[in-house]
């Protein structure tokens, strides 16, 4: 599945033509309103990771739809029958699976799962049969050793990068666009503790602002982020809000500014001012401009990576910028 890369030619000549066109194209006006405009080049990036899921999806799709190909050149059989006549015996679903299954969700059920065995047993056996299925093809897809070579897209990330910890030279920078109210970014918290246990100086976290706007209480929390940040404990504040029990009304951001040893004069006046509410608005653009939509979303060297993903998500791009950096 590796392609070779056409050499320069007259062909090649016209692609970069028209690369020029269509970058042209791209800094063109979509929509106005007011002195905001939006280029087709902002719809595109915030498309980006859409279309790199759907172009994934469909690789996938058609290095499946190969693999059976072969297999069913191999087994002398069409390759829509390949799973059916390969994969071997679905395991039946006994009567005891049935009665299990309608205890354990009677309360779910029409009619408290009476009189509906029948139904239930086919549906145990559909179950049972994409269970098999995905059994099967997990196999066959091991045996061929398909690759992926698919790039995510990569992203330029601009902004302010003040909330940083870390080596300024590191060759791994994470961004995190993250919102102090929402649990999977707290859960995500100790999946970056693991990152740093594991990467050490190698990794660079800096941390951007993005309050989602069913979070009512999740923009004063990043302004008073920012407001611990004016007297150096940006950090101690930021671990303090993530924490599991951590209160987010705006007398426990004065009382959490006591805790990490503020100047509680400066901070209050700097929270009740809204000093930093542009701060945070800025930053909330600027993640919407990458189209960012949802909390946590992470930059790993300009990859994207959205939600609370495990250690092994992060350790994958991780590896690879590193190896392709030496």
């Amino acid at each position: 599945m590796k392609f070779s890369k056409p050499g320069w030619s007259a062909l090649g000549v016209a692609a970069v033509a028209m690369f020029c066109i269509a970058t042209a194209a791209l800094a063109e006006p979509v929509a106005k309103v007011g002195s905001w405009t939006l280029t087709l080049e902002d719809v595109d990036r915030a498309l980006a990771g859409k279309m790199y899921e759907l172009r994934e999806n469909k690789v996938r799709e058609m290095i499946l739809e190969h693999i059976l190909t072969l297999k069913g050149k191999a087994e002398k059989i069409p390759p829509e029958q390949v799973v059916e006549k390969l994969m071997g015996p679905v395991p039946a679903v006994t009567d005891e699976e049935v009665k299990a299954f309608i205890q354990q969700n009677r309360d779910q059920l029409p009619n408290n799962g009476e009189g509906i065995a029948d139904q239930v047993k086919e549906m145990l056996g559909e179950e049972a049969k994409k269970v098999a299925e995905g059994k099967f093809l997990t196999e066959l897809l091991k045996k061929y050793e398909p690759q992926l070579l698919l790039k995510p897209p990569r992203f330029t990330v601009t902004g302010p990068e003040d909330l940083a910890r870390g080596d300024a030279k590191a060759p791994i920078t994470i961004v995190e666009f993250s919102d102090f109210e929402c649990p999977y970014c707290r859960r995500a918290q100790g999946t970056l503790k693991k990152v740093v246990e594991a990467y050490g100086d190698k990794v660079r976290m800096v941390f951007r602002h993005y309050p989602l706007p069913f979070h009512a209480k999740a923009p004063k929390a990043s302004e008073a982020a920012q407001c611990a940040a004016d007297q150096g404990k940006f950090w101690p504040m930021h671990d303090l809000l993530f924490e599991e029990k951590s209160k987010l009304e705006v007398a426990d951001l004065k009382a959490h500014a006591k805790t990490v040893g503020l100047d509680q004069a400066k901070f209050d006046k700097c929270l009740d001012g809204g000093t930093h509410s542009g701060r945070v608005s800025a930053d909330l653009g600027d993640g919407k401009k990458l189209g960012v939509t949802g909390t946590p979303t992470f930059f790993i060297n300009g990859v994207r990576l959205v939600g609370a993903q495990p250690f092994e998500k992060f350790k994958a791009i991780i590896d690879e910028e590193l190896q392709a950096k030496k």
